[in-house]
């Protein structure tokens, strides 16, 4: 409600700046909470090799287990 086609589509458009590289290049890649700034998450990019999907999931996990990044 109060945001017009045009707003919508800018706002849409925003993510492409950080992902735009690995959407034309397909490489597999990920984003998780790490840290907070002013009390928001900030993400961490994680970006693999072709077909290595499963390796960045293993490094996320991996992550999740050992930083508790809320209390960051």
């Amino acid at each position: 409600p109060g945001r017009g086609v045009a707003d919508m589509i800018t706002h849409g458009w925003a993510a492409v700046d950080n992902t735009g590289a690995f959407d034309l290049t397909g490489h597999p890649a990920l984003s998780i909470p790490c840290a907070k700034s002013n009390g928001l998450p900030v993400g961490l990019m994680l970006v693999g090799r072709h077909f290595e999907d499963a390796t960045l999931f293993q490094a996320a996990h991996a992550f999740e287990q050992h930083v508790d990044w809320e209390t960051l």
